[in-house]
């Protein structure tokens, strides 16, 4: 307890990097593949590519690709093993361990994610999986196994300067991100995580009303091609 407090402590005084800048997001077709990276119109696919953080305020996380958390449903009077309720996808603390690869198939954002557990609780089943924005707008995190709406791809504007690159957003207008910081727990396969949730209509906490979390900052997600 007292090394993931002084983790957390760390991590929560590493120096922020300029606040994300201001962007105008011009919302891509998203019917078919074809605005995403690497578009193949034989197959009507893209990627596969990782998701990378960029424009962070926390500079010990930019340019992080994505990796991924899930919860687990286990009954020990009912159930003979441990299964996979949902996951999300997450940032790693550090950028060296494995990532889990998204891609674009007729239309429909995908992650090669695990979908079950086996009997030790081990991820397994990977699968390429639907991925959804959550419906509860304070909590619209990237997940899988769970109901949802389609994210979308955006462009990047500064004035009338296109900016590089495909990010990730929803809601027609929104593609900033916030990041909070979590230890290790049974579903982060043994990693400290940054848990990602969309910033936009609604996402303020319900009860305080505050835009962010306590140390939670904030980042773009873009396709990494």
């Amino acid at each position: 307890m007292l090394t993931e407090l002084a983790l957390a402590s760390l991590l929560a005084a590493i120096p922020l990097a300029q606040a994300t800048p201001n962007v105008t997001a011009k919302v891509l077709p998203s019917e078919d593949c074809s605005s995403y990276p690497g578009y193949d119109a034989t197959t009507n696919t893209a990627g596969p590519w990782t998701i990378q953080l960029v424009n962070s305020d926390n500079v010990a996380i930019e340019g992080f690709s994505d990796t991924s958390v899930y919860s687990i449903s286990f009954n020990p009077s009912t159930d003979r093993k441990p299964s996979l309720r949902w996951g999300s996808i997450t940032f790693p603390t550090r950028n060296d361990i494995a990532k889990n690869p998204l891609k674009c198939e007729a239309g429909i954002l995908k992650g090669w994610v695990p979908t079950d557990l086996a009997d030790t609780g081990a991820p397994t089943s990977y699968e390429w999986t639907p991925l959804v924005i959550s419906d509860y707008p304070y909590d619209a995190a990237l997940m899988w196994k769970i109901d949802g709406g389609a994210p979308q791809i955006f462009e990047h504007y500064v004035g009338d300067v296109k900016q590089d690159g495909v990010f990730l957003g929803s809601y027609n207008t929104t593609t900033s991100w916030g990041l909070k910081y979590y230890p290790a727990d049974a579903g982060s396969s043994g990693q400290d995580y940054y848990y990602s949730r969309l910033l936009g209509p609604e996402s303020a906490d319900p009860t305080t009303g505050a835009p962010l979390s306590a140390n939670e900052t904030t980042a773009f997600i873009k396709i990494s091609a």
